[in-house]
C-alpha cells in the first residue's frame, strides 16, 4: 500500500491523504491530476507528495490518475507550496492558478446511480427521477438541476443512491480564422477582363488588384477592418476564384504579420553594454542574482532584455519575460519575435482557452522556449530556464487581487529565479519604491541606464494650473496645450492626450433636488456613456437607459458631472476639425485585436490625436509623437492608497515617455489644480531619484511598505450589519495575537458594497523582523482562536486575506 497527499482546488490550507495499491500497475507522480472521492461526490485534485507513511485514519482510495506524465515539476510544486504558505491560500487553489484551461481543476460533473436502492425509502418523485437517470446513463448535474428545480437531487445524493461524477472540462477546440491566398494562375484572367473594359471601375476588381499588391496569405478581418474591402467584394474575388480562402489557427494567424528578422537585432551601445554585462556574467556562471534595471524612457531596456534571452538561448535554457497586461502591445511581441521568432509562446488574458492551452503545451514539450506574458505568465513551464525578466515591474497589475491567490507576479518571479538559481531582472523607468529599498538593503543590484538611446532627448515638461486658466480653456484644455496641439499638426506631427477615466461623464446630476444615480448593486454613482446613451457601473457591469427626467423628483434636467475619455473625444474634435481622432480605453478594446488595430491604425498616420486612459501611457514608441497632454494629472490622488503619489508620479512619467522618442524633439503638457505638489514637481524635472528620497521618507514616518508588511483582512457578506459584527470580533482577535504591529481598522472599505456583497476592512502593518514562516503561524494562530470564539451568523461573512495589499 502507497499513499499520496493530494492538494485540491479550495481554501481549505491543506492537503488530503489518499491510498492506491503499487501493484495496481499505476504510475502515480507528484505532479500528476487525480480523480478522488471528496464527501458525497469526486474532485480533480493535483498529487504533490507519495510516500507510504500510514494515516491514522481509515484512507479512501484514488478512482483514477489522469495524467501519464507530471505536469508540474519540482521546481513550480516548490513555488505553489511557496506561494500557499507566504499568501495564505490553498495548495490548490495556487496549483488552479498556475495551469491553463484543459489541464486545471476545472470539471464537468454528472449523476450516476450507485446500484442498488432495495433498503432505501423513497418518494414517488425521487424513484421517477431515479429511473430517468437510470435510464441515461448519466445526466450532467446543471441540466438535472434545470429539469427537477425542487431539492429532489440533493435528496437522492444525500441517500446515497446517486453520486457526482467530475470529468475534465477540456474546451480547446481549435479556433479558425479565415485567410485568403492570391491566386497567380488566374492573373492573366483579371488583367484580359480589365483590358476589355470601359465602364466604371466596380468594387470588387478594385479590391482584386489592392490584394494582389499585398503579402499573402492575408487575413480576411485585415482585408476589411484596415484595408476597407467589403465581405461583398471578396465573395465576388472567390466566386471568380481570383482568390483563394484558408483556414488558420488563431496562434498563426497571429504571426502571420510578424517578420522573424534575428540579423536585425541591434548593437547595444556603451551604457547599455555596461548594464548588460553583469547580467551575461551572472547568466554564464548559472547562478541567482537579482537586478534592478533602472532606465528612463527610451533608454534601450528592450535591448538589453533580448541581449540578454539571445545569451541565454545560445547555451541551451529558455527564458521567461513579464509584461503588464496593458503594455503587451502588438509592438512589445513584434521586437522579440523579429530576434526569436516561433521560439516564443505569448501568454495574456485576450487569448481563448485553446491558444492558452497551446502556448502551455508548446512550452512544456520545449517547441517554445521563451514566454512572454503578463500576469498568470509566471507559472509558465519554460523548459531549462535561464533568465527572467519582469518589465515595468512598478506596475499594479502583476498584484492579483481577486480571487485567491493574491499574489504578487513580480515577486513570485524573483522566488522562482532563486529557486532556479538563475538571474532575475526588474526593469522599469520608474521603480517601485520597495523594490529601490531592496538595493539598499544588500538584495538587489541597481543598474542604470540614465540617457536616451541614440539621438533621443527628454521632452519638455510644463506644469499647467487650471485655477489660472479658468477663462482660458478651450473645451477640455488650457491655451498652451491648445496651441502646442495646433502646431504639431501643422508639422505633420501626432499627439497624445491622456485622461485616465473612461465613459462621457463621471455622474448625472438632477439640477433641482441634487439627486445622483447609483448602482443599485454597488454603493458608486454610474457613469454616463453618451454613445450607448446607459449610465453604467464599471464596478458589477449594471447599466441602465440614461434619461433626462429625476428618478427621485421628476424634474427634467439631469446633467452631466465631470469627464471621461468620451467627453474629451467629443469636445476636441471642434477644435479641431481637419484631425483625425481616435480613443483607446476599456470601451473601444473589448474585441479581439481592437488593441492592435488602434495602435496600428495611429502608428500608420491614420489618425493625428490618440486620446485614451492609461493604456496609452505604456509600450508606446512612435516616433512621429511630439506632444503629450494630461487633461487632468490629479485623477490619481484621489485614489484611497499610500501609494496614491508614487501611482501619479510613475504615470505621469511613462506618458510623458511617448512624446520625444526619436530625433524630433517633444513637449508634455500637464494640467492640473494642485501645481505644487511633489509628485508633479518631480515629474516636470523628469527627476525619480528625488522623488524616491522624498517618498522614502513619508514611508518611513508612517510605517508604510517598505518599512512594514501591509496584511489586508477583507470581511463581505450580503448583510450589511453582520459584517460589520464579525468584522469588529475578528479585528479584536487579531489585535491579541498581533501585539506588537499596527492594527488599523475595522472600518467599512472606501466603497463598502460591490455586487450586493458589504465590506469591511482591517490593516496589520507587520513588523519587518518577522519573517514569512513566523508570519504563516501567526495568521494561522489567528484563525484558530477566531473559530474558537467566533460569534453567530460567522459562516456566512467571507474573510478574505490580502498579504502584501497595495
Amino acid at each position: 500500500m502507497n499513499y499520496i497527499d493530494v492538494a485540491l482546488p479550495n481554501a481549505v490550507r491543506q492537503v488530503f491523504t489518499y491510498g492506491f495499491r503499487a501493484d495496481d500497475d499505476v504510475d502515480v507522480r507528484p505532479g500528476m491530476r487525480v480523480w478522488v472521492p471528496f464527501g458525497s461526490r469526486k474532485q480533480i485534485g493535483m498529487v504533490v507528495d507519495v510516500h507510504d507513511r500510514k494515516p491514522d485514519f481509515k484512507v479512501r482510495y484514488i478512482s483514477e490518475v489522469l495524467d501519464t506524465a507530471p505536469l508540474l515539476n519540482e521546481e513550480l510544486l516548490k513555488l505553489t507550496r511557496w506561494m500557499s504558505g507566504y499568501y495564505f491560500a490553498g495548495w490548490g487553489e495556487v496549483i488552479q492558478a498556475a495551469l491553463p484551461a484543459g489541464l486545471n481543476y476545472v470539471a464537468d460533473r454528472f449523476l450516476t446511480f450507485t446500484g442498488s436502492f432495495s433498503d432505501v425509502e423513497l418518494s414517488a418523485r425521487e424513484t421517477s427521477i431515479l429511473h430517468e437517470i437510470q435510464s441515461e446513463g448519466e445526466l450532467k448535474l446543471e441540466d438535472a438541476e434545470k429539469r427537477w428545480t425542487d431539492t429532489s437531487i440533493r435528496s437522492l445524493l444525500k441517500k446515497g443512491v446517486l453520486e457526482l461524477r467530475e470529468v475534465p472540462r477540456i474546451k480547446v477546440k481549435p479556433v479558425l480564422v479565415k485567410a485568403y491566398n492570391w491566386n497567380d494562375s488566374h492573373r492573366e484572367k483579371l488583367e484580359t477582363f480589365l483590358s476589355g473594359y470601359t465602364g466604371k471601375m466596380h468594387a470588387w476588381i478594385e479590391a482584386g488588384m489592392q490584394i494582389h499588391q499585398l503579402r499573402a496569405p492575408i487575413l480576411q478581418r485585415e482585408l476589411t477592418d484596415n484595408h476597407g474591402i467589403s465581405p461583398y467584394a471578396l465573395k465576388r474575388l472567390e466566386k471568380e476564384a481570383l482568390i483563394e480562402p484558408l483556414y488558420l489557427e488563431q496562434s498563426r494567424a497571429d504571426t502571420l504579420n510578424l517578420e522573424h528578422a534575428p540579423e536585425k537585432m541591434r548593437a547595444l551601445n556603451e551604457t547599455q553594454l555596461e548594464v548588460y554585462a553583469p547580467i551575461r556574467q551572472a547568466l554564464l556562471e548559472e547562478r541567482y542574482e537579482s537586478f534592478l534595471l533602472y532606465g528612463i524612457t527610451g533608454s534601450g531596456k528592450t535591448e538589453v532584455y533580448i541581449h540578454a534571452l539571445k545569451q541565454a538561448m545560445d547555451t541551451g535554457k529558455g527564458g521567461l519575460v513579464l509584461v503588464p497586461e496593458i503594455a503587451l502591445t502588438p509592438q512589445t511581441v513584434r521586437r522579440f519575435y523579429e530576434v526569436f521568432g516561433d521560439n516564443i509562446a505569448v501568454l495574456h488574458s485576450r487569448l481563448n482557452e485553446r491558444e492558452r492551452y497551446e502556448a502551455w503545451m508548446g512550452l512544456r514539450s520545449g517547441k517554445k522556449r521563451i514566454a512572454i506574458g503578463a500576469r498568470s505568465a509566471v507559472f509558465a513551464p519554460v523548459p531549462n530556464p535561464g533568465i527572467i525578466i519582469v518589465d515595468e515591474e512598478h506596475d499594479n497589475s502583476y498584484k492579483q487581487e481577486d480571487p485567491a491567490p493574491r499574489y504578487n507576479a513580480r515577486d513570485v518571479a524573483v522566488l522562482r529565479a532563486s529557486l532556479a538559481g538563475i538571474p532575475v531582472v526588474l526593469g522599469s523607468a520608474t521603480p517601485n519604491v520597495s523594490t529601490l529599498y531592496g538595493v539598499t538593503k544588500g538584495k538587489r543590484t541597481l543598474l542604470k541606464l540614465p540617457s536616451r538611446h541614440a539621438a533621443a532627448t527628454l521632452p519638455k515638461v510644463s506644469i499647467l494650473d487650471l485655477k489660472q486658466y479658468r477663462n482660458a480653456m478651450r473645451g477640455p484644455i488650457a491655451v498652451p496645450l491648445f496651441m502646442a496641439i495646433e502646431e504639431a499638426l501643422a508639422r505633420k506631427e501626432q499627439v497624445i492626450l491622456l485622461h485616465n477615466r473612461r465613459g462621457f461623464a463621471n455622474y448625472q446630476q438632477c439640477d433641482e433636488c441634487g439627486h445622483v444615480p447609483e448602482c443599485p448593486h454597488c454603493s458608486v454613482s454610474l457613469t454616463f456613456h453618451r454613445r450607448a446613451g446607459a449610465l453604467r457601473c464599471h464596478y458589477c457591469g449594471y447599466s441602465e437607459r440614461s434619461t433626462p427626467i429625476c428618478s427621485a423628483c421628476n424634474a427634467t434636467g439631469m446633467d452631466y458631472k465631470g469627464s471621461g475619455t468620451q467627453r474629451v473625444e467629443e469636445e476636441i474634435a471642434p477644435l479641431f476639425p481637419d484631425a483625425r481622432v481616435l480613443r483607446m480605453d476599456r470601451d473601444t478594446t473589448s474585441k479581439r485585436d481592437a488593441h492592435a488595430n488602434i495602435l496600428n491604425a495611429f502608428g500608420r498616420g491614420e489618425a493625428d490625436i490618440l486620446v485614451g486612459t492609461q493604456l496609452v501611457a505604456k509600450g508606446l514608441d512612435f516616433p512621429n509623437v511630439t506632444v503629450v497632454g494630461v487633461v487632468n494629472a490629479d485623477t490619481e490622488l484621489a485614489f484611497p492608497s499610500y501609494r496614491s503619489s508614487e501611482r501619479m508620479f510613475q504615470l505621469l512619467t511613462q506618458v510623458a515617455g511617448r512624446s520625444g522618442r526619436a530625433e524630433k524633439t517633444g513637449t508634455v503638457y500637464l494640467q492640473t489644480r494642485q501645481p505644487e505638489h511633489p509628485a508633479l514637481q518631480f515629474a516636470s524635472r523628469h527627476d525619480y531619484e528625488s522623488f524616491a528620497r522624498h517618498e522614502m521618507q513619508q514611508r518611513k514616518d508612517l510605517q508604510y511598505p517598505p518599512f512594514s508588511r501591509l496584511i489586508q483582512f477583507q470581511f463581505k457578506s450580503n448583510d450589511e450589519q453582520r459584517v460589520a459584527t464579525i468584522a469588529e470580533a475578528f479585528t479584536r482577535v487579531l489585535a491579541s495575537v498581533m501585539q506588537g504591529h499596527a492594527v488599523l481598522g475595522p472600518a467599512p472599505a472606501a466603497i463598502v458594497k460591490i455586487y450586493n456583497d458589504y465590506r469591511w476592512e482591517s490593516l496589520v502593518k507587520l513588523n519587518l523582523n518577522v519573517g514569512p514562516q513566523k508570519m504563516e503561524t501567526l495568521l494561522n494562530r489567528t484563525f484558530k482562536l477566531f473559530e474558537k470564539q467566533r460569534p453567530e451568523g460567522a459562516s456566512t461573512v467571507r474573510i478574505n486575506v490580502n498579504v502584501d495589499a497595495i
